[in-house]
């Protein structure tokens, strides 16, 4: 395992021009040097002014996702010292954060190299931290990082949904990022499942189980034989295929087909005066869901290489790697040293800013290079993904999302309500309608959590109207209960909420009003059986049949009747009997 883990992102010496390395070992020696002499740029004098590597040739940013993938390459040479001074940067800032916030907030997604932070916090750059100090860890046999490993570990937990999946992260107002993006998952689910190989720790085992649970239930697309970007979000990027493989298995070998139908290309690498095929990330996605071919992807491109690899394909392994030998380029900064940069020409944007290009040569590119020159893969601490991942397939798991008989009783974070009813699904005609966890007096006169619904009329409105609405990724089994019981309070005049609730075919059935006057909290029943009928808009769609034992969605449907100002309703607990 000494040579087997390299680094992740681009440059190279002396002159931009194809490299003309003699044999592949000078290949991979040349990118390793490279990323060497990126740590070595970053000092004043003899002292290295945070340990970080600047993410391309030149510049000042270091993203935290290179990082990780600079830890993993020195620790796969057994060059531990220059891991350490990349972690030990990282574990001083956890230590800050704790100091002057009380809690550790996340890495940043990238630093300046003088150790500035920057604005947001996303969970993919920190697990892949997590995955980096599981490499460092499992090689040198040193748990001086133990207790950021364990830190990190809490916080990407506080980042799960209400059904498993771990959201996007936070924004620099602290917002969270209540998306949730398959990339994420997957190296968070790599970063959870090896630190419970190493450890034996069952909860991130079991945290490991729960989020591929959601991954594969809430984002694999059947018909496409790939996973979606995330939930109820049909675009496409490669990794979403290479990264399966790498995290997941061989088992997810056949979506390798999905990326060379949607990414495959072939593109002018000018500054090296050569064609390479490889493969494109993804779009704009304005006008489809998937890649535009626009340019060759280099650091997906390895990853692809490895992925064909792991997936018994070792002819379509060795056809890409032999590509990607044409991209390697002499530096023009550092000497007998190169690397690659993004991809072979500029493509269009991807999520609105980052411009895929031709210079500088950067850490990424550079680094999954070397990993696949050198047939390692990042998402495995031991290089046994099988046997690690058959080590989660087999812990008895059952999904803890079948919210019987408390449908809710809101006891939970606001990332957990975020993700249960996402703003996205609330609907609103003449007013603006908004809801959030919010405290409440509950029927024994303590404050506890609730779903607070604010309903602001137009101006000119008589009546106005909306709907907040909760999806389930499992669905859940009414059939053996009579009753849906709602406790409710209102400072409405005169209001009134329907429930629908849609079962596995889709079609919604609608209870009868429940009529608000104001005043205290209230419980109120309906019948499942006779309280609920079909909504009168969709009387010719499905067969007609409440399916109780599979209801997919439920939607609070709110009127008011009193326009006359403000209003808001309280829902403090959710229950069947």
């Amino acid at each position: 395992m000494a040579s087997a883990l390299l680094c992740v992102f681009c440059a190279g010496p002396a002159g931009w021009g194809q490299d003309p390395g003699p044999t592949q070992d000078d290949k991979v020696d040349k990118a390793y040097r490279w990323l060497v002499a990126q740590q070595e740029s970053n000092r004043r004098m003899i002292f290295f002014t945070s340990g970080l590597l600047p993410s391309y040739e030149g510049g000042t940013d270091c993203f935290t996702y290179d990082q990780a993938l600079a830890v993993i390459a020195f620790t796969s040479r057994g060059d531990l010292k220059r891991a350490k001074q990349v972690l030990d940067f990282f574990d001083g800032t956890y230590r800050k954060e704790v100091k002057k916030y009380g809690k550790f907030i996340g890495f940043s997604d990238a630093y300046r190299k003088d150790g500035r932070w920057g604005e947001t916090w996303a969970a993919g750059p920190n697990a892949w931290m997590l995955i980096a100090i599981n490499h460092y860890t499992y090689v040198s046999k040193d748990t001086r990082y133990s207790d950021l490993a364990e830190t990190l570990v809490e916080w990407l937990m506080s980042l799960q949904s209400i059904e498993g999946g771990v959201i996007g992260g936070y924004y620099g107002n602290g917002e969270p990022m209540t998306w949730i993006s398959v990339e994420h998952n997957l190296d968070s689910y790599a970063a959870f499942r090896d630190l419970g190989v190493l450890t034996g720790d069952m909860r991130c085992l079991g945290v490991a189980k729960e989020i591929k649970f959601w991954m594969e239930n809430a984002a694999w697309n059947k018909e496409q034989n790939r996973f979606n970007m995330g939930k109820d979000n049909p675009n496409f990027a490669t990794d979403q295929s290479s990264w399966a493989v790498l995290a997941l298995g061989s088992t997810y070998g056949p979506t390798l087909d999905f990326a060379i139908d949607k990414s495959l290309t072939k593109k002018m690498y000018k500054v090296n005066g050569v064609e390479i095929e490889g493969f494109d990330f993804g779009s704009t996605y304005e006008k489809s869901h998937y890649p535009d071919k626009d340019s060759v992807w280099l650091e997906g491109t390895a990853q692809m290489v490895l992925a064909f690899d792991r997936a018994g394909r070792k002819d379509e392994s060795a056809h890409f790697l032999s590509e990607l030998d044409k991209a390697l380029t002499v530096s023009s900064v550092h000497k007998n040293a190169s690397a690659l940069p993004y991809a072979t020409n500029e493509g269009t944007t991807a999520y609105g800013s980052w411009v895929m290009q031709d210079r500088p040569l950067c850490i990424s590119s550079t680094c999954w290079y070397i990993f696949a020159k050198e047939n390692f893969n990042p998402f495995s601490m031991g290089q046994d993904e099988a046997r690690a991942n058959k080590i989660v397939d087999n812990i008895d798991y059952k999904p803890a999302f079948q919210f019987v008989p408390v449908i809710d009783d809101f006891t939970y974070g606001s990332i957990k309500f975020e993700t249960a009813y996402p703003s996205e699904m609330v609907s609103a005609g003449h007013c603006k309608i908004s809801r959030k966890l919010a405290p409440a007096a509950s029927s024994k006169g303590k404050l506890v959590n609730t779903m607070k619904i604010t309903i602001e009329p137009e101006a000119s409105a008589r009546t106005c109207w909306g709907t907040v609405s909760r999806s389930f990724l499992c669905p859940q089994d009414w059939g053996k209960y009579g009753k849906l019981n709602l406790e409710l309070s209102s400072t409405a005049q005169k209001a009134s909420i329907k429930v629908k609730a849609y079962d596995r075919e889709g079609e919604p059935f609608e209870s009868i009003p429940i009529y608000l006057y104001g005043g205290e909290l209230e419980d109120f029943s309906l019948d499942l059986k006779e309280g609920f009928r079909r909504s009168p808009e969709l009387q010719n769609y499905g067969n007609g049949i409440f399916d109780r034992e599979g209801v997919r969605k439920m939607t609070f449907e709110i009127r008011v009747e009193d326009c006359s100002g403000n209003s808001a309703i309280n829902l403090h607990r959710i229950y069947l009997n």
